[in-house]
């Protein structure tokens, strides 16, 4: 199964527009949906967060992070243009680059010692959008390979979205590692980060990890991913993540964001000009 609609809507298998905390109606949802096992599980990521940055002083960030998340899946979706039907789509990568990229990452584990080898991703205390405190993310950079993984994406882009006149690029990771017991929280991401995608390198999984996204009509959907495929999602106005913990050693993506600009009048213009 490569692309599942669910009969869940936000709030069900993950806190979205509201918190599970005493609220009863999100809690209802949840129980409904998937029982109490979303509750305990979030309880679990709050009260991590919490322990972990304690010592720190910093244990109220986490809530913050939390009530931030929360605010900007509320608000910010509908404030956005859409320029796709469903907000997403999954295709391959082209094979040449995919073979490159494969190489590359089996390089890098091999001169690394392993994924443990690779250097952890820095976040700011209390950033509640993966469980980095009892499940380190990893990040490996790509320069060699940023001109081609620009290009094919671009690519892809322009036929999805046709309506762009030209793309800005506005960032592009390197190889982020999640690692055994991983959770992204759901959430969009802040402009200019729009038009975006995922490139699934590699994987060492027990079972699929889906990446959960909110189509255009607020619909869950669940995507699984193996190597080599590719998802564009509108980033800006989607809501995306991975609530349920990654079951396996690790899974390794690359992210994409463009900006798209269009011609309005014979004049450039740019999504937030909209």
């Amino acid at each position: 199964m490569s692309i599942s609609s669910s009969v869940y809507g936000v709030d069900a298998s993950f806190p979205i527009h509201n918190s599970f905390t005493g609220n009863n109606a999100q809690i209802s949802q949840a129980l409904r949906t998937f029982g109490p096992e979303r509750l305990d599980a979030y309880t679990d990521f709050i009260r991590g967060c919490e322990r972990f940055y304690e010592p720190r002083g910093s244990a109220n960030a986490c809530i913050q992070s939390e009530n931030d998340r929360l605010r900007l899946n509320l608000e910010q979706p509908v404030m956005m243009s859409n320029y796709t039907e469903t907000g997403f789509k999954k295709i391959k990568l082209n094979d040449s680059l995919f073979y490159n990229l494969q190489n590359f990452w089996n390089h890098t584990l091999e001169s690394k010692g392993g994924v443990e080898g690779i250097e952890e991703e820095y976040w700011p205390d209390g950033n509640t959008y993966t469980n980095h405190w009892v499940s380190p993310t990893r990040m490996h950079h790509v320069n060699h390979w940023h001109d081609q993984i620009w290009d094919a994406v671009e690519r892809e882009m322009s036929q999805w979205i046709p309506q762009a006149t030209t793309w800005s690029k506005s960032s592009l990771y390197g190889i982020r590692v999640y690692t055994a017991g991983s959770i992204l929280a759901p959430h969009v991401d802040r402009d200019p980060l729009i038009s975006s995608a995922i490139i699934n390198v590699a994987q060492d999984v027990d079972e699929p990890w889906p990446l959960e996204v909110y189509d255009n009509f607020g619909n869950a959907c669940n995507i699984t991913m193996e190597p080599g495929d590719l998802v564009l999602y509108e980033s800006h106005s989607v809501i995306h993540g991975r609530p349920f913990p990654l079951q396996g050693r690790y899974f390794a993506n690359i992210f994409v964001h463009f900006a798209p600009v269009f011609e309005e009048d014979g004049k450039a213009i740019n999504q937030d000009e909209l």
